[in-house]
């Protein structure tokens, strides 16, 4: 394709917290943020950067209408080539740039059941992980 020659190709997957995981694969121009990814295949909210009342970028606080609240947040994962795994960047998502054949996996991470520090990778289940043995996903 002519077109797509200055364009990368990454992948975004959306972990609802239902057992539901969406895969989504997309062609973008260098230099886009992760946050605009997202944007390209759902309907996202989120607050702008507030530097002032404790953390600059933007943050998401909700994926296709389901919302943060109390025990519930949108965290996101990245999984670059290269890389040996998963791993939650230190950048706010409207501040990191997509890379070719990056993976961006966003999970709607429950803190009441799983705890503050999340311990499993963006793609979790309850059936991946109640049955390891047949899970072909990698964390």
């Amino acid at each position: 394709m002519f077109f797509d020659r200055d364009k990368i190709k990454i992948f975004v997957y959306i972990n609802y917290g239902n057992d539901e995981i969406r895969h989504e694969s997309l062609k973008l121009s260098s230099g886009v943020s992760v946050l605009e990814a997202l944007k390209e295949v759902a309907k996202v909210g989120y607050t702008a950067d507030e530097s002032a009342t404790s953390h600059e970028g933007a943050m998401v606080t909700s994926i296709d209408g389901i919302q943060n609240d109390q025990n519930h947040c949108w965290i996101y994962y990245v999984f670059e080539r290269g890389a040996s795994g998963w791993r939650i960047p230190q950048e706010m998502p409207d501040r990191l740039k997509v890379t070719e054949g990056m993976r961006i996996g966003w999970r709607y991470y429950d803190m009441g059941k799983m705890g503050l520090a999340p311990k499993d990778g963006p793609l979790w289940t309850t059936r991946c992980i109640s049955k390891t043995r047949t899970c072909a996903r990698q964390f």
